[in-house]
């Protein structure tokens, strides 16, 4: 079996990648009105060092810190890492194969989170925490009770932030930030610990689905500031992004 190809070249597209970011970040914001949360400001349990994204919402979380909060990012230990990346994951069950598990470390509060209990980027958070919500108060239950229809709708953007993010990487934002500041100084080594993102081999939704499929055609036909759709952007950045290459060893069992 041939290698799956992957290529880093985390500023490709960056304009259009942030485009594209803000439209779904912008979809899951009108489909979370559709349910009964109860989350509020200072609801705050599950932010969590289980910061898992793409290098596209690190850089664009990144514009948002200041020195001190990134000090206190970077100054974590011992963090939750991702064994594989969201599509890595699907392509693997798709082909009766385990993923590689993943690195659990020690989950604490987030380093972003304010002393009262508000998050510092919040206009800037990633995909990870904008689906982080309960129709039940976690504080009185010890956990969120999330709708079934929403969780399946989660998994499904999960695969898209990373497919539209083309040439970059997944990873814990900690590791994400530590890396672009090294970029900053020359050094282009990916670390160990930073995943190339993929395309999505098939998107994780039912034939019977039809709100997803619903939800994934409005995604697509949403017009950007460009005039083009979110469609047309991510099919001209897939098209324009030249040849791949191999990347970690994930390549040698896919």
């Amino acid at each position: 079996m041939s290698p799956a190809l992957v290529t880093i070249k985390p500023d490709y597209g960056y304009p259009e990648k942030i485009s594209l970011l803000e439209a779904l970040y912008a979809l899951v914001e009108e489909e979370a009105r559709n349910y009964p949360f109860v989350c509020e400001p200072g609801c705050a349990s599950c932010c969590t060092t289980y910061l898992w994204v793409t290098s596209l919402e690190a850089r664009y979380l990144r514009e948002a810190l200041n020195s001190d909060l990134e000090a206190r990012l970077l100054a974590l230990k011992d963090y939750p890492r991702p064994g594989s990346t969201p599509n890595t994951m699907a392509l693997l069950l798709m082909r009766g194969k385990s993923p590689p598990e993943d690195h659990p470390g020690e989950v604490r509060t987030c380093p972003l989170l304010g002393p009262d209990g508000l998050c510092s980027v919040y206009e800037r958070r990633p995909l990870t925490c904008r689906l982080m919500f309960s129709v039940q108060r976690c504080e009185l239950s010890g956990e969120a009770r999330v709708p079934e229809e929403f969780l399946a709708l989660s998994s499904l953007l999960f695969q898209i932030v990373e497919e539209l993010d083309i040439g970059g990487l997944y990873g814990h934002l900690a590791d994400q930030v530590r890396f672009l500041r090294d970029l900053e100084k020359g050094v282009e080594e990916v670390p160990e610990v930073l995943l190339g993102n993929r395309e999505a081999p098939d998107l994780a939704y039912l034939p019977e689905e039809d709100k997803l499929r619903q939800i994934l055609a409005r995604l697509y036909r949403r017009q950007l500031p460009s005039g083009k759709t979110f469609k047309e952007t991510l099919d001209h950045l897939r098209e324009n992004f030249g040849p791949r290459e191999a990347l970690s060893f994930l390549d040698e069992i896919l």
